[in-house]
């Protein structure tokens, strides 16, 4: 699909910029706009207002079905001949060969305007996370398969223009970090890779690698960091922070001065990495250890200090910022939970089994009915016997029974623990978001966040190759603000999209969907022109019209 392209740039007051995520953050700000919920075959298109589904799309442009799973979306904005349009740019989870043999995933364009796939483009494979740098009017995505972000430049939608190697040698799992403002990192880019020591440089306007730091003998001795995965900047010490893969806590590089020098590992911290949309703290959220970590940047060449840790139990996912007033780092940050709700792993309010504290070891009945498992001395089938057990053996109480015998005559004591029940009873009614206010957590008044309940929870996630039988895998959650809303996937209790209030900490409503959501974004009603610093207007020679200001968005026209 080709796209005609004319743009002419308006006179714009100046709005502070801070590093991206996505490269859609921006469009939060504006109200009116629509959740868009992206479940198994479909997309559906909800009015937070109305908690209602306007409109469904089951089909791509050609009348094939969609994919059965989703990887990252992003919004994005282009002038088409003096028209503004809105794409949703989205990737299929969905792997394939293509005419040449080779492994591909596709990229899918939908227009917000006409709401419907609009093209799909040929990427690499497993490509997860997305990005849109409109600054160059492009997308791109990382092929966890072969290690390249592929490029697609909005005015041709029918093909990746540029594929930019991220890696030393073997392809892994990583982001990309980038700057809409050319006064902080300019077309300076940075990836990461889960398992090559290395932080990746890339030019972003060139579109190619131009440099890799190894970090390797810079780390604690055995501390666990096999390669980083989340990264966010800070423009107050030109550092880029980075979270280790594996264990090892955050690593924090000075990148001032085009060059890129270690500076210190925190290894008592971790998680998914976000500079505050005024750029003065970065906050850590910490899914295993239950919290989020504060860091105070100082001084270029100097480690970050820890403001404060504040306790968000249930395993918070990445982080949504409110504006709360005009203080520094006023805002109210929210963040879905990921806890396991099945109240069949539960015992006196604590949870027995999930991934972080295991399921395994069952020794008594009580440990059965609550779902741990009993595995062989190996650790990793789930154990069996041959003849039937006594009362010695009170994990394995099934087993007395001959029924329960298989026809080679063995008898698993525990087939319905862990991620193996068949019959998990969810129950959101304790859990579902929490949301803190950070100024108040920063000055020391607000320790732990607050939940908001009955706002949903996610299927605990399958075991990896070469984990124990019946065991869990890590489990993620998405969500997006749209406004004063914030609205989050939820596979249990039921399929729907929870969209809670972040202005009052309350819940809004939820969604019915017709499949299992795997990813949530947000897009204007109608195409936006939004407002971007002066430092950007000057010298952006771009000519898509997704215009910035993370801090401050000012409608200037639909």
């Amino acid at each position: 699909m080709l796209l005609s392209f004319s743009v002419s740039l308006l006179s714009l007051l100046a709005v502070p910029s801070v590093a991206v995520l996505y490269g859609d953050e921006q469009f939060g700000d504006i109200a009116g706009g629509r959740f868009w919920a992206f479940y198994e075959e479909g997309i559906a298109v909800i009015d937070p207002e109305k908690c209602e589904i306007e409109t469904t799309i089951e089909q791509d442009h050609n009348g094939e079905k969609l994919p059965v799973s989703w990887n990252d979306v992003v919004y994005m904005q282009y002038d088409n001949g003096g028209t503004l349009e809105g794409y949703l740019m989205a990737g299929s989870r969905v792997d394939y060969s293509n005419e040449l043999g080779e492994p591909v995933s596709d990229a899918y364009a939908i227009s917000t305007t006409d709401r419907k796939v609009v093209d799909t483009i040929q990427v690499g494979p497993r490509g997860v996370h997305s990005y849109a740098v409109w600054t160059q009017n492009e997308f791109w995505s990382h092929s966890d398969g072969d290690g390249h972000f592929y490029v697609i430049n909005l005015a041709d939608l029918s093909k990746h223009t540029h594929k930019v190697s991220a890696k030393s040698e073997e392809p892994q799992h990583g982001k990309l970090l980038w700057d809409e403002d050319p006064a902080t990192l300019g077309d300076r880019g940075f990836a990461t890779s889960t398992g090559e020591q290395f932080l990746f440089e890339i030019d972003i306007a060139m579109k190619k690698q131009v440099d890799k730091y190894s970090y390797s003998t810079d780390l604690i001795p055995d501390s666990g960091c096999r390669g980083l995965h989340a990264i966010s900047y800070s423009a107050i010490n030109q550092h880029v922070y980075a979270e280790c893969s594996g264990g090892g806590g955050i690593l924090e590089f000075d990148v001032a001065n085009g060059g890129i020098a270690f500076v210190h590992q925190h290894k008592d911290a971790t998680g998914s990495l976000y500079e505050t949309p005024d750029g003065s703290f970065v906050v850590a959220s910490n899914k295993s250890g239950n919290m989020l970590h504060v860091f105070t940047p100082n001084g270029s060449g100097t480690k970050s200090s820890i403001e404060t840790d504040i306790k968000m139990p249930g395993h918070p996912s990445t982080v949504s910022f409110l504006t709360n007033g005009n203080g520094e780092a006023d805002f109210i940050a929210c963040s879905p939970l990921t806890e396991n709700i099945n109240l069949k792993h539960h015992r006196e309010e604590a949870i027995v089994c999930d991934y972080y504290v295991g399921c395994t070891g069952a020794a008594t009945a009580e440990d059965v009915e609550h779902g741990i498992c009993m595995h062989s001395e190996a650790g990793m089938q789930l154990a069996r016997v041959t003849q039937a057990v006594t009362d010695d053996n009170p994990a394995c109480g099934r087993c007395k029974d001959q029924a329960n015998f298989d026809d080679d005559g063995e008898c698993v004591c525990t087939p319905h623990c862990g991620s193996c029940d068949p019959e998990p009873a969810y129950d959101d009614s304790k859990s579902g978001y929490m949301c803190v206010d950070l100024g108040a957590a920063i000055a020391g008044t607000v320790e732990e966040g607050t939940l908001i309940p009955d706002t949903g929870g996610m299927e605990q996630g399958n075991p990896y190759g070469g984990s124990p039988d019946c065991s869990f895998g890590r489990t993620y959650r998405t969500h997006k603000r749209g406004h004063i809303y914030d609205a989050a996937v939820a596979s249990a209790p039921t399929s729907a999209i929870h969209i809670i209030n972040m202005k009052t900490q309350t819940k809004k409503c939820e969604v019915q969907l017709p499949g299992a959501p795997r990813k949530v974004t947000y897009a204007p009603l109608e195409p936006t022109k939004v407002d971007m610093t002066k430092e950007m207007k000057d010298s952006s020679d771009s000519e898509v019209l997704s215009f910035t200001g993370m801090s401050t968005v000012l409608v200037a026209g639909s």
